[in-house]
Protein backbone atom coordinates (compact mmCIF):
# COMPACT_ATOMS: atom_id res chain seq x y z
CA UNK A 1 0.00 0.00 0.00
CA UNK A 2 1.31 3.22 -1.06
CA UNK A 3 0.34 6.76 0.74
CA UNK A 4 1.10 10.66 -0.30
CA UNK A 5 1.17 13.25 2.20
CA UNK A 6 0.10 16.29 0.85
CA UNK A 7 1.20 18.96 3.52
CA UNK A 8 3.13 22.02 3.61
CA UNK A 9 3.40 22.05 6.95
CA UNK A 10 6.75 20.08 7.72
CA UNK A 11 6.46 18.79 11.44
CA UNK A 12 2.55 18.37 10.64
CA UNK A 13 4.04 16.33 7.70
CA UNK A 14 6.23 14.08 10.15
CA UNK A 15 3.32 13.84 12.82
CA UNK A 16 0.74 12.22 10.63
CA UNK A 17 3.73 9.69 8.74
CA UNK A 18 4.67 8.48 11.83
CA UNK A 19 1.16 8.10 13.69
CA UNK A 20 0.64 5.98 9.85
CA UNK A 21 3.95 3.80 10.29
CA UNK A 22 2.70 3.43 13.27
CA UNK A 23 -0.64 1.37 12.68
CA UNK A 24 0.53 0.30 9.33
CA UNK A 25 4.30 0.07 9.56
CA UNK A 26 4.50 -2.20 6.37
CA UNK A 27 3.21 0.75 4.03
CA UNK A 28 5.29 2.89 1.90
CA UNK A 29 5.26 6.26 1.61
CA UNK A 30 5.93 8.20 -1.37
CA UNK A 31 7.84 11.68 -1.18
CA UNK A 32 5.44 14.50 0.39
CA UNK A 33 4.26 16.93 -1.13
CA UNK A 34 3.57 20.88 0.08
CA UNK A 35 1.36 23.22 -2.37
CA UNK A 36 -1.18 23.02 -4.90
CA UNK A 37 1.56 23.51 -7.68
CA UNK A 38 3.16 20.20 -7.00
CA UNK A 39 0.32 18.23 -6.41
CA UNK A 40 -1.24 19.33 -9.74
CA UNK A 41 2.68 18.41 -11.54
CA UNK A 42 2.25 15.47 -9.45
CA UNK A 43 -0.63 13.56 -10.66
CA UNK A 44 0.03 15.10 -14.21
CA UNK A 45 3.29 13.14 -14.71
CA UNK A 46 4.34 10.71 -12.48
CA UNK A 47 3.92 7.16 -13.49
CA UNK A 48 3.69 5.39 -9.69
CA UNK A 49 0.58 6.59 -7.57
CA UNK A 50 -0.18 6.44 -4.41
CA UNK A 51 -3.24 3.77 -3.20
CA UNK A 52 -4.40 6.55 -0.42
CA UNK A 53 -4.06 10.38 0.07
CA UNK A 54 -3.59 12.35 3.14
CA UNK A 55 -4.66 15.86 1.86
CA UNK A 56 -4.13 18.99 3.70
CA UNK A 57 -6.89 21.55 2.67
CA UNK A 58 -5.14 24.73 3.11
CA UNK A 59 -1.91 24.89 1.06
CA UNK A 60 0.96 27.64 0.95
CA UNK A 61 -0.47 28.36 -2.70
CA UNK A 62 -3.95 27.55 -2.08
CA UNK A 63 -6.28 25.39 -0.77
CA UNK A 64 -5.96 21.46 -2.07
CA UNK A 65 -8.86 21.19 -3.70
CA UNK A 66 -7.75 23.39 -6.71
CA UNK A 67 -5.99 19.95 -7.13
CA UNK A 68 -8.94 18.59 -8.08
CA UNK A 69 -10.01 20.92 -10.14
CA UNK A 70 -7.18 20.69 -12.49
CA UNK A 71 -6.65 16.76 -12.52
CA UNK A 72 -9.08 13.53 -12.32
CA UNK A 73 -7.75 11.59 -9.13
CA UNK A 74 -9.66 8.06 -8.46
CA UNK A 75 -7.77 7.63 -5.74
CA UNK A 76 -9.75 7.88 -2.07
CA UNK A 77 -8.51 10.37 -0.32
CA UNK A 78 -8.54 11.43 3.50
CA UNK A 79 -9.23 15.03 4.07
CA UNK A 80 -7.28 16.78 7.11
CA UNK A 81 -7.84 20.45 8.38
CA UNK A 82 -7.19 22.66 10.93
CA UNK A 83 -10.42 24.13 10.20
CA UNK A 84 -13.40 22.36 12.25
CA UNK A 85 -16.02 24.38 10.06
CA UNK A 86 -14.63 23.94 6.60
CA UNK A 87 -17.46 21.92 4.82
CA UNK A 88 -17.79 19.04 7.41
CA UNK A 89 -21.32 18.40 6.22
CA UNK A 90 -20.18 18.11 3.22
CA UNK A 91 -16.98 15.29 4.57
CA UNK A 92 -19.38 13.73 6.78
CA UNK A 93 -21.58 12.74 3.17
CA UNK A 94 -18.43 11.69 1.39
CA UNK A 95 -17.29 7.90 1.23
CA UNK A 96 -14.17 8.87 2.83
CA UNK A 97 -13.16 10.67 5.79
CA UNK A 98 -11.79 13.86 7.46
CA UNK A 99 -8.94 14.64 10.09
CA UNK A 100 -9.04 17.94 12.37
CA UNK A 101 -5.27 19.00 13.32
CA UNK A 102 -3.79 18.24 15.83
CA UNK A 103 -4.45 14.49 14.65
CA UNK A 104 -4.87 11.54 17.30
CA UNK A 105 -3.81 8.19 16.09
CA UNK A 106 -7.42 6.44 17.58
CA UNK A 107 -8.48 9.65 14.56
CA UNK A 108 -6.43 8.19 11.98
CA UNK A 109 -7.16 4.25 13.09
CA UNK A 110 -10.57 4.68 11.94
CA UNK A 111 -9.93 6.74 8.78
CA UNK A 112 -7.50 3.78 7.58
CA UNK A 113 -10.28 1.26 8.70
CA UNK A 114 -13.12 3.02 6.50
CA UNK A 115 -10.55 3.46 4.10
CA UNK A 116 -9.77 -0.23 4.08
CA UNK A 117 -13.60 -0.91 4.26
CA UNK A 118 -14.47 0.95 1.30
CA UNK A 119 -11.10 -0.19 -0.85
CA UNK A 120 -11.31 0.69 -4.50
CA UNK A 121 -14.39 3.19 -4.26
CA UNK A 122 -12.87 6.27 -6.09
CA UNK A 123 -14.45 9.70 -5.25
CA UNK A 124 -17.58 10.63 -7.06
CA UNK A 125 -16.90 13.73 -8.82
CA UNK A 126 -19.88 15.32 -7.70
CA UNK A 127 -18.93 15.13 -4.34
CA UNK A 128 -15.42 16.83 -5.13
CA UNK A 129 -17.62 19.11 -6.22
CA UNK A 130 -19.85 19.81 -3.47
CA UNK A 131 -16.55 19.77 -1.32
CA UNK A 132 -15.13 22.67 -3.49
CA UNK A 133 -18.31 25.10 -3.70
CA UNK A 134 -18.95 24.40 0.16
CA UNK A 135 -15.23 25.89 0.85
CA UNK A 136 -15.83 28.60 -1.28
CA UNK A 137 -18.63 29.66 -0.14
CA UNK A 138 -18.25 28.90 3.37
CA UNK A 139 -16.87 32.26 5.48
CA UNK A 140 -13.59 31.95 6.51
CA UNK A 141 -12.72 30.16 9.29
CA UNK A 142 -9.11 31.30 10.54
CA UNK A 143 -6.46 29.41 12.43
CA UNK A 144 -6.88 28.52 15.85
CA UNK A 145 -4.11 26.48 17.32
CA UNK A 146 -0.68 25.54 15.50
CA UNK A 147 2.63 23.41 16.03
CA UNK A 148 5.36 24.86 18.42
CA UNK A 149 8.84 23.59 17.49
CA UNK A 150 10.65 22.72 20.86
CA UNK A 151 14.29 21.43 20.64
CA UNK A 152 12.74 17.69 21.67
CA UNK A 153 9.00 17.83 20.77
CA UNK A 154 6.15 19.52 19.59
CA UNK A 155 3.88 21.05 21.50
CA UNK A 156 0.06 22.43 20.61
CA UNK A 157 0.26 25.73 20.50
CA UNK A 158 -3.52 27.61 20.74
CA UNK A 159 -3.20 31.02 19.03
CA UNK A 160 -5.23 32.87 21.60
CA UNK A 161 -2.31 32.34 24.02
CA UNK A 162 0.36 33.77 21.68
CA UNK A 163 1.50 37.40 22.31
CA UNK A 164 3.11 37.83 18.79
CA UNK A 165 4.65 36.09 15.81
CA UNK A 166 8.10 37.44 14.33
CA UNK A 167 10.39 36.61 11.80
CA UNK A 168 14.29 36.49 12.71
CA UNK A 169 17.26 34.69 10.37
CA UNK A 170 13.99 33.46 7.85
CA UNK A 171 13.00 31.44 10.74
CA UNK A 172 9.12 32.10 12.15
CA UNK A 173 8.65 32.45 16.16
CA UNK A 174 6.64 32.52 18.35
CA UNK A 175 6.56 34.19 21.56
CA UNK A 176 3.73 33.29 24.13
CA UNK A 177 1.55 35.67 26.95
CA UNK A 178 3.19 33.34 29.01
CA UNK A 179 6.61 34.63 27.71
CA UNK A 180 7.36 30.99 26.16
CA UNK A 181 9.34 31.05 22.64
CA UNK A 182 9.38 28.46 19.80
CA UNK A 183 10.07 27.77 16.18
CA UNK A 184 7.33 27.55 14.24
CA UNK A 185 7.28 26.23 10.34
CA UNK A 186 4.75 28.64 8.70
CA UNK A 187 5.59 32.03 6.88
CA UNK A 188 4.63 35.17 8.27
CA UNK A 189 2.74 35.45 4.60
CA UNK A 190 0.62 32.06 5.74
CA UNK A 191 0.44 33.27 9.09
CA UNK A 192 -1.31 36.41 8.46
CA UNK A 193 -3.73 34.84 6.10
CA UNK A 194 -4.70 32.27 8.04
CA UNK A 195 -5.01 34.83 11.40
CA UNK A 196 -7.80 36.69 12.78
CA UNK A 197 -7.55 40.09 11.34
CA UNK A 198 -9.63 40.83 14.25
CA UNK A 199 -7.26 39.21 17.04
CA UNK A 200 -3.76 39.66 14.96
CA UNK A 201 -2.31 42.62 12.94
CA UNK A 202 0.72 42.68 10.64
CA UNK A 203 2.73 45.61 12.25
CA UNK A 204 5.71 45.14 9.69
CA UNK A 205 7.50 42.38 7.96
CA UNK A 206 9.05 41.23 10.98
CA UNK A 207 5.79 41.33 13.71
CA UNK A 208 2.16 39.94 13.67
CA UNK A 209 0.92 41.12 17.08
CA UNK A 210 -2.20 39.51 19.33
CA UNK A 211 -4.15 42.63 20.02
CA UNK A 212 -4.77 41.61 23.60
CA UNK A 213 -0.82 41.60 24.22
CA UNK A 214 -0.52 45.31 23.28
CA UNK A 215 0.85 47.28 26.36
CA UNK A 216 0.57 50.41 24.29
CA UNK A 217 2.49 52.84 21.82
CA UNK A 218 5.55 56.01 21.79
CA UNK A 219 6.26 58.26 19.17
CA UNK A 220 9.19 57.79 17.18
CA UNK A 221 10.67 59.44 14.03
CA UNK A 222 9.46 60.34 10.84
CA UNK A 223 5.87 59.83 11.76
CA UNK A 224 6.14 56.07 13.06
CA UNK A 225 5.45 54.88 16.13
CA UNK A 226 7.05 52.39 18.74
CA UNK A 227 4.65 49.57 19.72
CA UNK A 228 4.80 47.89 23.42
CA UNK A 229 4.27 44.09 24.57
CA UNK A 230 2.52 43.28 27.77
CA UNK A 231 4.66 40.38 28.00
CA UNK A 232 8.19 41.97 27.43
CA UNK A 233 7.87 46.13 26.84
CA UNK A 234 11.62 45.89 26.20
CA UNK A 235 11.01 45.19 22.31
CA UNK A 236 10.66 47.88 20.28
CA UNK A 237 8.34 47.10 17.56
CA UNK A 238 8.28 50.20 14.58
CA UNK A 239 4.93 50.70 13.40
CA UNK A 240 5.51 52.39 9.81
CA UNK A 241 3.82 55.97 9.14
CA UNK A 242 1.29 54.45 6.68
CA UNK A 243 0.18 51.85 8.66
CA UNK A 244 -0.01 54.09 12.08
CA UNK A 245 -4.10 55.22 11.92
CA UNK A 246 -5.18 51.67 10.67
CA UNK A 247 -3.54 49.97 13.82
CA UNK A 248 -4.94 52.98 15.92
CA UNK A 249 -8.28 51.77 14.45
CA UNK A 250 -7.96 48.02 14.74
CA UNK A 251 -6.97 48.10 18.67
CA UNK A 252 -10.29 50.14 19.58
CA UNK A 253 -12.36 48.32 17.23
Amino acid sequence: MKVLIIEDEIPAQRYLKNIIKEIKPKWEFLFPLQSVEEGIEFFKEEEVMPDLIFMDIQLTDGISFEILEKVTIKIPIIFVTAYDEYALRAFQVNSIDYLLKPTSIDAVKVAIERFEEQLNVPLKSEVINEVVQSVKNKEKVYRKRLWAIKSNSLDVALVNDIACFYSENKQTHLLSLQKDKAKVDITMDKLEDELSPKQFFRINRQYIVNVDAVQGIEPFYNSKWVLRLKVDPSIEIVIPKEKVTKFKNWVVD
